[in-house]
């Protein structure tokens, strides 16, 4: 176990043992995973120690969240519906209040969950990661950070430094749609949506095993909510144990319809 003061002293010991290491932030995944003993690293590199990983700010056109940011501590931020409204939406669906008060931000992130809300949002934004190791530090767009479920492009020897939500417009609407069978469920299907004028980023978390996310140009509810069924009717939709893709398809309607209303009628105090 090891408990590092700065993220220098992190990347040293990720350096050194690659593979054989985890990163223990919140602990939410890691920690159950080894208790089921799905996963048994040799070393643990713990970071409640690392304080410069536990600040967000906004900062170069986004709001950036560090590695050790809890999602309670972002949730609690006051001034994160002016700033980031899609997030504000998103937090009282994720999880369950103790899980957020030890989750981290960047931990969901990083264990890139389809179904998750934060790769979600950060996939909807068009936002970034930004890895280091002690040879180099790289920002990797969320497009291409994602490989799969569970898969990210992060390398053994990388630690996830923060996470890059880009600020919008202020005139920028929002919207948020999630169905799970009990809240604080992983979501079956999870519709977000960005409207900038006539141009729309639709993204869906749950159908697929990466976050699927498409940008349209409509000029009213109606045109967009045809581009949605669209979508919901022709690109791949997955089938597992917890839903038909029928019900996913249905899912993506519905709530795409209700994200798409909530984005056009969208009038918060935004400040970009």
């Amino acid at each position: 176990m090891h408990r590092p003061n700065s993220i220098r002293e992190i990347l040293d010991i990720l350096e050194l043992h690659g593979e054989d290491a985890r990163i223990l932030a919140g602990g939410q995944t890691l920690v159950p995973m080894m208790a089921m003993r799905v996963a048994s690293p040799a070393h643990l590199i713990d970071l409640a120690l690392a304080h410069e990983l536990h600040q967000f700010d906004v900062t170069k056109g986004a709001l950036r969240v560090g590695a050790g940011v809890t999602q309670s501590t972002l949730e609690g931020w006051d001034q994160l519906a002016l700033k980031q409204p899609l997030l504000e939406m998103m937090f009282p669906w994720v999880a369950h209040s103790p899980i957020r008060n030890r989750g981290t931000v960047c931990g969901s992130i990083a264990h890139a969950d389809p179904s998750a809300e934060m790769v979600l949002a950060l996939m909807t934004l068009g936002g970034s990661v930004t890895l280091a190791s002690k040879k180099r530090e790289r920002t990797v767009n969320a497009a291409d950070f994602f490989l799969g479920a569970l898969q990210t492009s992060r390398e053994p020897n990388e630690l996830i430094v923060s996470a890059e939500f880009p600020m919008q417009s202020a005139e920028t609407g929002f919207g948020f749609a999630e169905y799970g069978y009990r809240h604080g469920d992983f979501a079956v299907v999870a519709v977000a949506v960005v409207r900038n004028g006539k141009s729309w980023t639709i993204g869906f978390g749950g159908v697929d095993d990466t976050v699927k996310v498409f940008r349209i140009e409509a000029s009213s509810i109606g045109e967009v909510d045809e581009h949605i069924n669209k979508l919901a009717s022709t690109i791949e939709v997955r089938e597992d144990p917890t839903a038909t893709s029928g019900l996913r398809r249905h899912l993506m309607r519905t709530l795409g319809a209700r994200a798409v209303n909530q984005a056009f009628e969208f009038k918060g105090n935004y400040q970009s």
